[in-house]
């Protein structure tokens, strides 16, 4: 029996990679299997082979995504073979080795390191035809550099992004990717206080999630807003919204401990401790079943502030509980809220420390960019 020949076995590849990028499980499922197979009955062809076993680690990443393990996905046991063997890859083979893995990282929290790979995929951006391609790599690299607070950065990638899913629209998973750079934009437009323009961007993208039937899309853009006019201080909004989120996203099994957290601050800033509590209850019983470290430690904050006896050691080891790239925002944000606390109450000394580490978080956050590579 004759050789596969291996460009046969690449454009299979191609067709996976599709699938994968659209979340269509079963489909890429199937692909994977075919390509196993072919790639034992292939013609020797190194390059292929490295393809292949770099799509294998993208698949499991869509998967993680899709349904997250409680066994953190290990690059090693896919990447291992292509990294370790001494090969030397092409430059479009180096394109998606440093894209994925800054996919990995990024996944894993780990920006700084995300940042790095997606600069070192960058270098070989040119060696990628396709327009949908590129825009995708702009996409995630917006997307760290917002979550890094980057956020001139993650504007100039998000817009590169923006102009070229508009102009592929008429599929509707370009236009989930089009919703996805609109929710960036108007992330960054909330970093930089303009608000109003932040709340017409979520809108935007409500709107185009309706249209397109998602209820995951729609249970995220309303939280979203919600999240807007809280920090337009119009919180009968923010509420109305919140809890229009709750109602769309329990039917479909969503995680609400976001939520439920911002109404626990909402009601815990208005003296509603009854309805704050009824909250915090409901976002532990999530926190349950949907383990988070990250929003426990948050919840052990506002526990200490509100509903023990708001002693300042241990609201700073909660807070020192969230020093991570993930976490540093949450930081600078409750230690924003505890030196108001501190302040009502007339506990000057604690409200110091509190505006301290809050300023600490805000240069933690900065310090990422001396942490990127220069070469």
């Amino acid at each position: 029996m004759a050789a596969i020949p291996s460009p046969v076995v690449a454009v299979k590849i191609n067709e996976w990679y599709k699938h994968i990028k659209r979340f269509n499980v079963k489909e890429a499922e199937i692909l994977r299997e075919e390509v196993r197979k072919e790639i034992d009955a292939m013609e020797e062809d190194e390059q292929a082979v490295l393809y292949f076993q770099l799509m294998e680690f993208r698949h499991q990443l869509m998967l993680d995504y899709v349904q997250p393990s409680k066994k953190p996905l290990e690059p090693s046991e896919y990447l291992k073979a292509v990294e370790g063997q001494g090969k030397k890859m092409s430059g479009f083979l180096e394109y998606y080795f440093n894209f994925f893995q800054g996919m990995y990282e990024f996944r894993m929290g780990e920006f700084v390191k995300a940042i790095m790979f997606y600069r070192r995929a960058e270098k070989r951006l040119e060696q990628v035809a396709d327009e949908l391609e590129k825009a995708e790599f702009y996409y995630k690299m917006s997307e760290v550099f917002y979550h890094m607070k980057q956020t001139h950065m993650s504007m100039y990638y998000v817009t590169l992004a923006y102009d070229t899913y508009k102009a592929y629209k008429t599929h509707s998973i370009y236009m989930v990717r089009e919703i996805n750079c609109l929710t960036v934009v108007a992330g960054n437009y909330m970093d930089l206080e303009t608000r109003d323009k932040a709340l017409t961007c979520f809108s935007l993208a409500l709107e185009k999630a309706e249209a397109l039937g998602n209820k995951h899309i729609i249970f995220r853009q309303l939280y979203n807003i919600g999240i807007c006019y809280q920090g337009l201080n119009q919180i009968t909004k923010a509420v109305s919204y919140f809890h229009q989120s709750i109602l769309e996203g329990e039917p479909i099994g969503e995680k609400l401990f976001q939520v439920y957290y911002e109404l626990i601050r909402i009601h815990l800033n208005q003296k509603e401790l009854i309805e704050g509590r009824e909250f915090y209850e409901k976002a532990k019983e999530q926190l349950a079943l949907h383990k988070d470290d990250l929003f426990l430690d948050m919840l052990k904050v506002l526990e200490n502030l509100f509903f023990k006896s708001a002693n300042l050691s241990e609201v700073l080891a909660c807070l020192d509980k969230l020093e991570s790239p993930r976490g540093l925002p949450y930081m600078e944000d409750l230690a924003l809220e505890a030196a108001r606390f501190y302040t009502e109450k007339g506990r000057v000394d604690e409200s110091v420390k509190m505006y301290e580490k809050m300023i600490y978080a805000q240069k933690q956050i900065q310090r990422g960019d001396c942490l990127y590579e220069f070469l």
